[in-house]
């Protein structure tokens, strides 16, 4: 019985609690820092049959009602019961092996339908109440016969165990899971609340569950923006941070991924199976990563595309909402001649690099007028600039560089290709009156060049004139030279 002692007094972080309260009349259980939207219930799975506080043994035997749980391989593996029925813990003493035999009573209770001795649904059974100098809520059993007891919570919380008689109190381990959600920026493979993409690209993004022992009822949620469209989840991992050992979970047995019938406007949720959640110990990590794909609804702007994840555990609890958002970028080509004035008919290509190098391919929207970053196997379009200015979307961060393949009627085209580069924001053109802005946007000037001579042309027709005229020159010089040699004769 020193045995079973020492495991009352050694576990404070365990789910359920099990209590001996005082040898005769009636005992409490005070239950230090409750949520007060949680529900508490106590079963009683022991009889306290004497016990003596001097030398601190305490004879136990089953209660009626769990007499089944308790038949079970599964009990057996942590206590054993004499002939005379009297029960001793046979277990390892450590808090996570307590949370599991735990787990195993309450699962059993819920099974078959044994009913709790009290519970905070009903009024009066549950005292809650909040200490005005520490602000410690409590909430508070009376009435219990002796026994060892069972308490659980719907927040899948962990409570203390203690052997104070007949009044026992116990700080409730909440053990809240927490998220951490994170995205991967491509260039530097960085993971971060933020990153940068191109329309068509697919984005990485990982969710860090860590967790407690007691874990009940995990359901990763996942919601992605209209700019987002979900792709797969790629794998899950379990990690033990106590040996660094990291271990690939399998689908359908371990988790399940859906993507219907879903509430909250998820765009998928992520449920572990009981058998995961029941062998989870403290500190573990549940690391779910998946991937997206930026799509043509991408937002274009400050406000990025948003994708938020969040975690139901116990009974329809969850932790805060965690949030990434990614950015893409869009680009103003504005084509003007020397005077700044807006010319039409150009038409470009951008690429990579500034000789040679990839064409990034851009398609024209539903719109007619905006042209975007084409996916992989979408065929790309020459970039048309009408009215001077053309609008493309869909821009990771990078130095681009842009081609003419056709200048307007009369001007020069482009010998080589123009850079331009996105540093975390879109290159908006801006006018002035109906007068662009300089250094706004991509602004590429052509000049005109000087019209030469040609046949049929002003210089042909001058020299015609000229000619004619010296030819009646001659001519009036000739016929008045006979008219004098007549004269003189």
């Amino acid at each position: 019985m020193k045995k079973f002692l020492s495991l009352l007094t050694v576990v404070m972080l365990i789910m359920t609690l099990a209590i001996p309260v005082s040898a005769a009349g009636e005992g409490s259980v005070t239950i230090n820092g409750v949520g007060t939207d949680a529900t508490y219930e106590i079963y009683k799975l022991l009889d306290l049959e004497s016990y003596s506080t001097e030398s601190g043994a305490y004879s136990y035997k089953v209660n009626s009602a769990w007499t089944g749980f308790f038949a079970t391989a599964e009990a057996l593996t942590y206590v054993s019961i004499d002939e005379a029925g009297y029960v001793t813990w046979k277990g390892a003493e450590d808090a996570d092996t307590i949370a599991a035999f735990a787990k195993i009573a309450f699962a059993y209770a819920k099974a078959n339908g044994i009913a709790a001795v009290k519970s905070s649904k009903n009024a009066g059974e549950f005292v809650i109440t909040t200490n005005s100098e520490t602000g410690i809520t409590s909430g508070k059993f009376e009435g219990l016969e002796l026994g060892y007891y069972l308490v659980d919570s719907t927040m899948g919380a962990l409570c203390g165990l203690t052997t104070t008689n007949p009044n026992a109190y116990i700080n409730a381990k909440n053990g809240i899971p927490t998220i951490d959600k994170q995205v991967q920026e491509d260039s530097t493979g960085q993971w971060a609340d933020q990153n940068t993409a191109d329309i068509g690209q697919t984005v990485n993004f990982r969710t860090t569950i860590s967790v407690h022992a007691g874990a009940e009822n995990f359901i990763l949620h996942d919601k992605m923006s209209a700019g987002l469209t979900y792709k797969q989840v790629s794998r899950v991992e379990l990690l033990d941070p106590s040996t660094g050992v990291t271990t690939v979970l399998t689908p359908d047995d371990d988790y399940t991924v859906k993507t219907e019938g879903l509430t909250g406007g998820c765009t998928f949720e992520v449920e572990f199976s009981k058998e995961l959640c029941d062998s989870l110990e403290t500190n573990n990590k549940l690391i779910v990563y998946y991937e997206a794909m930026l799509n043509r609804n991408a937002i274009v702007s400050a406000d990025g595309n948003p994708n938020e994840a969040w975690l139901e555990y116990g009974e329809e609890h969850t932790t805060t909402h965690d949030q990434t958002k990614t950015y893409t970028f869009g680009i103003d080509i504005v084509k003007t001649d020397s005077q700044n004035t807006l010319i039409t008919g150009a038409k470009f290509k951008i690429y990579d690099a500034a000789t040679g190098g990839n064409e990034i391919k851009v398609v024209l929207m539903d719109d007619g007028v905006t042209y975007r970053r084409a996916r992989e196997d979408e065929t790309g379009v020459e970039i048309a600039v009408e009215g001077g200015k053309v609008r493309i979307v869909g821009f990771d961060n990078g130095t681009y560089y842009l081609e003419e393949t056709v200048a307007p009627d009369g001007y020069n085209k482009l010998t080589a290709r123009q850079r331009f580069i996105i540093a975390d924001g879109n290159l908006d053109s801006v006018f002035n009156n109906g007068v662009y802005s300089s250094g706004s946007g991509v602004h590429v000037v052509n000049k005109t060049g000087s019209m030469l001579p040609e046949t049929g042309g002003f210089g042909t027709t001058m020299f015609i004139l000229i000619g004619g005229l010296m030819v009646l020159g001659a001519g009036v010089v000739l016929v008045s030279k006979k008219r004098l040699a007549k004269v003189a004769e």
